[in-house]
């Protein structure tokens, strides 16, 4: 196994398994990519990758029968954190491009969506 110097914050492994996700076939942690998977009763899948490569990078993306709805991408990650209002669970990613703050939040339960804004 590859060992890399990570330069951000994240939740462990572990951690993604107790909020109800699992490894996505893209997890390849030898190649810097660590991916997961939430599975929805409707089929439909988000998958969340993060990676200490290409200046530190978060992906998500939802499939809903065998079509990508979303798929989003975001460089200059600092922070990955689960968060959680009233009955909503989130991926709250936090990064700083160039200087400006983006607020980037994945919800993952109940339903998925994405938010995305420039601060």
């Amino acid at each position: 196994m590859v060992r890399i110097a990570v330069n951000y914050k994240y939740p462990e492994e572990l951690e993604f398994f107790e909020k109800g996700f699992g490894l996505s076939d893209e997890n390849d942690p030898d190649e810097g990519l660590f991916s997961y998977i939430y599975l929805y009763e409707d089929g439909s899948e988000l998958i969340v990758t993060h990676s200490p490569f290409g200046n530190i990078s978060f992906s998500a993306k939802l499939i809903s029968n065998g079509v990508v709805v979303y798929n989003i991408y975001q460089e200059y990650v600092s922070e990955i954190a689960f968060q959680a209002w009233s009955d909503e669970k989130v991926i709250r990613v936090y990064c700083n491009p160039k200087k400006t703050d983006t607020e980037f939040r994945v919800y993952y339960s109940p339903t998925p969506r994405i938010y995305v804004a420039n601060t």
